[in-house]
């Protein structure tokens, strides 16, 4: 009975958009009929008749504002709800299937960290990553994911959305002379979004992409998944004071409409391996060298909010399989910025700046019916941390100790906080990405 009020609810949730929408239009109409209704009778009804009409009109106005305020709280909820709907990120859940099984667990400042993903690789200086790529072959969407096209589009509701060519990895191989071999093809955004990113929107109960397509105690590998696997990349970027490199950590904040971690912190640059710097669009040949440092010169701007960021280092951490959405591919780095934090404010209200006379000149454009302004980015951050990165820890009420063979998983370790305080000393508590934790762990192995 539980699991079944549960889905009823799920249901009520990813309805509520349209439900919102129609009703609103429903009662615009009727404040129109109202009004119109009042005018009418002012011009030819007697005193009488006036006053019902005033009664009634009153009355509609009200129920108005009442199912308006009702469906606005619907709509918030849904919206804070939609993210859980496609993907779930509850370690419960992913112990239910997995169990020990990729599940990482590791001391970040004295503080139990837990996280489910598969490590492919860790980067060290006697290893080589070397791309081998196949821009002329394109990931091809299942029938059956095709066939339930507009139900799994429903799932991004309230996200901002796009279409894209990414980047598929196919493949990982570690030879024998210490090479990294990617093997990558092309795919697109859209897909990302019917597999990967809806993985557990439920079609039917109990149905979801995840039951069809991922549904043993291991991954399927990536060279029969099903999924389009889009190659991702994470980062942390640092801020040094003095001979400490490690002082200030830019921890970005995701605003309401992101497609994933809603108003959640995530690594400082979070992102998939993009293609727009292609002169070719995607028939260029990607590179281990475009991936390490295009990529993440192209995305840091709009990741941390500032423009031209001096970037003194990138260093490659490592790769893994992400666990909880069916396996989608992350290359982890750390990146190291030569800016004092006066430096990194200034260079934020340059970008806020620049941003603002954009928005304005989107508003000219749309109010002298121009074309509108290509979207940067789908994945747009509320808000940037500059964190004390001593001070960063995993709030979960639990020990400060790692458990070895835990019977159950508890779902309050569900509800973790990343804590933290900024450098103005003000403590922070924020629910944040999963692939985040994954990024502190691969760094921790520096």
């Amino acid at each position: 009975m539980e699991d079944l009020i549960k889905y009823k609810l799920n249901q009520w949730y990813k309805k509520s958009h349209w439900l919102y929408v129609i009703a609103y239009h429903v009662g615009f109409l009727i404040l129109i009929a109202a009004v119109g209704g009042l005018i009418y009778w002012l011009c030819v009804a007697d005193q009488n008749v006036l006053n019902d009409v005033v009664s009634n009109m009153v009355a509609a106005i009200i129920g108005f504002l009442i199912t308006f305020v009702a469906l606005r709280l619907l709509f918030l909820l849904s919206h804070r709800n939609e993210d859980k709907n496609k993907v779930s990120f509850a370690n419960s859940d992913m112990w239910k299937q997995y169990g020990k099984k990729y599940r990482v667990q590791f001391l970040l400042h004295n503080t139990v960290c837990t996280v489910y993903f598969e490590p492919m690789f860790i980067h060290k200086p006697d290893k080589q990553l070397v791309v081998e790529d196949n821009p002329n072959q394109f990931f091809e969407l299942d029938a059956f994911i095709k066939s339930q096209f507009f139900t799994l589009i429903e799932a991004h509701a309230m996200s901002d959305t796009t279409n894209s060519i990414t980047v598929r990895l196919k493949d990982v191989v570690e030879t024998r002379d210490g090479r990294i071999i990617l093997s990558t093809m092309r795919s697109t955004y859209l897909a990302h979004m019917l597999t990967n990113r809806a993985l557990d929107y439920e079609l039917k109960p109990g149905i979801t992409i995840r039951s069809l397509f991922e549904n043993t105690d291991t991954l399927i590998p990536l060279q029969r998944s099903r999924l389009s696997n889009h190659l991702g990349i994470n980062a942390l970027v640092f801020l040094p004071e003095g001979e400490n490199k490690h002082k200030w950590l830019l921890v970005p904040e995701r605003g309401k409409h992101a497609t994933v971690a809603k108003e959640k912190v995530t690594a400082s640059i979070a992102t998939r391996v993009k293609m727009e710097s292609f002169k070719n669009d995607y028939r260029d040949m990607l590179t281990s060298e475009y991936i390490t440092q295009t990529c993440i010169k192209d995305s840091i701007a709009d990741a941390i909010q500032a423009v031209s960021p001096a970037i003194t280092q990138i260093r490659l951490l490592g790769l893994s399989r992400d666990i909880y959405e069916g396996g989608k591919p992350t290359l982890f780095y750390v990146v190291y910025l030569n800016w004092s934090t006066a430096d990194y404010e200034e260079a934020h209200k340059e970008f806020i700046r620049l941003k603002h006379e954009k928005l304005q000149l989107q508003k000219q454009k749309d109010k002298n019916g121009e074309l509108p302004l290509k979207k940067e980015s789908i994945d747009e951050v509320e808000t940037v941390h500059i964190v004390d990165w001593q001070t960063v820890q995993m709030d979960t009420n639990a020990p400060a100790e790692i458990e070895s063979d835990p019977k159950f998983y508890p779902k309050k370790y569900d509800k973790a906080l990343l804590t933290f305080k900024d450098y103005h000393n003000i403590l922070h508590a924020k629910a944040f990405e999963q692939n985040l934790i994954a990024n502190f762990w691969f760094f921790s192995k520096l």
